[in-house]
Parts: C-alpha cells; sequence; structure tokens
C-alpha cells in the first residue's frame, strides 16, 4: 500500500470515520465539487485539483470502513479495463 494511502486510512480511523452510508454522503458531496467545477468549465483551477484529492481521499476512506483495500481494488479495475478497445463518448 502507498504511503499515502496509508496515511489517509490512519487519518480517518483517527477522526472516528466509521460510519459507511455517512462517508458515502461525503463522497458524493466531493463528487458534487467536481461537477461543479467542470459544468461552469472551469478545468484549471486549485478548487478542482482540491474536489478530485477530497474525492479520492473519501473513497479511500469508504473503502476501509468497508474491510477493502483501495490500491487493490483498483488493481483489479485496472485488469478489467486495461484490454478495452474503443473510445468511451
Amino acid at each position: 500500500m502507498s504511503e499515502v494511502v496509508g496515511n489517509v486510512i490512519q487519518w480517518g480511523r483517527g477522526k472516528g470515520l466509521n460510519d459507511a452510508k455517512a462517508q458515502l454522503n461525503k463522497v458524493m458531496e466531493e463528487v458534487g465539487e467536481i461537477a461543479h467545477e467542470i459544468t461552469r468549465n472551469r478545468f484549471d483551477t486549485p478548487e478542482l485539483s482540491d474536489a478530485i484529492g477530497d474525492t479520492l481521499v473519501t473513497v479511500i476512506i469508504l473503502s476501509d470502513i468497508l474491510g477493502y483495500d483501495p490500491i487493490k481494488c483498483l488493481e483489479e479495475a485496472y485488469e478489467v479495463i486495461k484490454n478495452r478497445k474503443g473510445e468511451t463518448k
């Protein structure tokens, strides 16, 4: 596990974040902040970078609450998509 992922997990545990539904709400809130920036065509802003980072933090903490290794989840997802051909439209 990368050091930063481990640090995020420890930070979440230290804050007592252990409610999956509450954490899911945080994930959705942060994704909403990404949407807010993108729908206003703000692609190169500190706010968008912050929202993406916050989203990653909330997803990492959610995975830990649910007992999943976020890196393993990412690796498994990549294995599924890595050989796909074509475009996403």
